[in-house]
């Protein structure tokens, strides 16, 4: 078992491009560490590096407090699990599952006892006599982590390995892997482009974009308080609203003013906007933290929003409801008894206490 440590670590490719850069990070020993971002943000560059199939350019690597920089692929004492999974179509199941063993001379009675151990865990003992060709998507998926667990190593790396599944394969794989890391209580670091594998799956998520790390936190702080538009965009689905404003201050209120709409604060609860007084802002709020005041019944009519439906997007117990105010699209999750029309005019409520800025320059989180 090892931590992984990166230090100041870069990789720049020829011509200046950037795959990630000045990353700082410590991913615990027994840690589910997933690599979040959009494609090109860096993440499979970085992932990469520990395997060492990416060479360093500036800064260090540690893996169980030793600098791996220099050290080859082969002897880092590091399985990876790939997108395609690299499966040898010639071979069987356990053939595939003991070649890298088979490599390192292991003797052949550890070699079976370890091929047969990983299969029990993964469910697929009665798939090795098979070859790849006669298995589904989800059975390959099995094997390639078949392979990876025999080898016992300190760090598992998973690059994108459920991209190619579909839907109910995926989550059901979610699960799976998620269970093997209780079970081996290996370090595991996971690489995907799908924001909500990272928040089932991940004891901690790094958010990056354009190279750089963005944020690093769990899954439940990390929706709640993203450290800027970016990350909080990104993690979420539907994503968060942003809706352009202005701060001013009167007597005991701020007020929120933005196009079409007027939202008094009480100043005391959000004296951080103080130093935006008469400032624009950025506002930012989650599909669930708006309420349909007519649909829920809310008596009051204070800081009421008004909206016009562009489209619905019925989801059976949820409904997703597209709408304009003003200038500014936005978008809406309520109960799937909610039903819509387009043009419709609504009446919507912002929670206060979920409301969140961000400054228009930086686009960092004021708080």
């Amino acid at each position: 078992m090892a931590d992984v440590v990166f230090e100041n670590v870069s990789k720049i490719y020829n011509g200046g491009v950037i795959g990630c850069k000045d990353i700082n990070l410590e991913i615990r020993d027994k840690e589910f560490c997933i690599l979040v971002g959009p494609s090109g943000c860096g993440k499979s560059t970085t992932l990469r590096t520990i395997a060492g199939l990416e060479e360093i350019t500036e800064g260090n690597l540690k893996v169980d407090n030793e600098i791996v920089n220099n050290i080859p692929p082969k002897d880092r004492d590091i399985a990876m699990v790939f997108q395609n999974y690299a499966l040898y179509p010639h071979m069987k199941v356990a053939d595939n599952m003991a070649f890298g063993l088979k490599l390192r001379k292991y003797p052949k009675e550890e070699i079976n006892k370890r091929v047969d151990e990983a299969a029990r865990i993964l469910g697929i003992t009665k798939l090795l006599d098979r070859r790849p060709k006669q298995l589904s998507g989800g059975q390959r998926q099995r094997v390639a982590l078949g392979r990876a667990i025999v080898r016992k190593p300190k760090v598992f790396l998973f690059d994108e390995p459920l991209s190619n599944l579909d839907a109910k394969l995926r989550v059901q794989m979610r699960v799976e892997i998620k269970k093997l890391s209780s079970k081996l209580q290996t370090t595991m670091i996971y690489v995907t482009h799908d924001q909500v594998e990272a928040m089932t799956m991940g004891d901690r998520i790094v958010v990056m974009k354009d190279g750089f790390i963005q944020q690093v936190d769990d899954p439940i702080k990390l929706y709640n308080e993203p450290k800027n538009k970016f990350v909080a965009g990104f993690i979420g689905s539907p994503s968060m609203n942003f809706i352009d404003a202005e701060i001013t201050s009167e007597s005991e209120k701020y007020q929120i003013k933005g196009d079409s709409f007027n939202i008094s604060l009480n100043k005391k609860a959000f004296d951080f906007l103080q130093k935006y007084n008469g400032k624009n802002i950025i506002i930012g709020i989650r599909p669930e933290d708006i309420i349909d005041r007519v649909y829920a019944k809310v008596s009051t009519s204070k800081n009421v929003v008004r909206a016009e439906v562009i489209t619905e997007e019925p989801m059976g117990s949820e409904n997703y409801i597209h709408a304009n105010i003003g200038s500014n699209k936005i978008i809406m999750k309520t109960k799937g008894s909610n039903r819509v029309s387009m043009g419709d005019e609504l009446e919507l409520i912002f929670k206060p206490e979920q409301l969140h800025f961000f400054d228009v320059k930086t686009e960092e989180r004021i708080t």
